[in-house]
């Protein structure tokens, strides 16, 4: 991570996604929606095709970090 760049930070329970100006310019900040839970994170490999699916407890609570460069 460069210094400087702050991570996109997905936060489960209620979905509150958070992101700084850097990241996507005129969109930063915080965005929520306390009407939806995640089940599940996906991350597939765009080089391999590969795919790691990632269960999260009924709850939907979790922190997902995407640090950026």
């Amino acid at each position: 991570m460069a210094i400087g760049d702050t991570p996109i930070i997905i936060n489960g329970g209620s979905v509150s996604i958070e992101f700084d100006e850097n990241t996507f310019p005129n969109k930063g900040g915080k965005h929520s929606n306390d009407q939806k839970k995640i089940v599940s994170v996906e991350v597939t490999d765009d080089n391999t095709g590969q795919m790691q699916t990632i269960p999260i407890p009924a709850n939907g609570k979790c922190t997902i970090r995407i640090t950026t460069r």
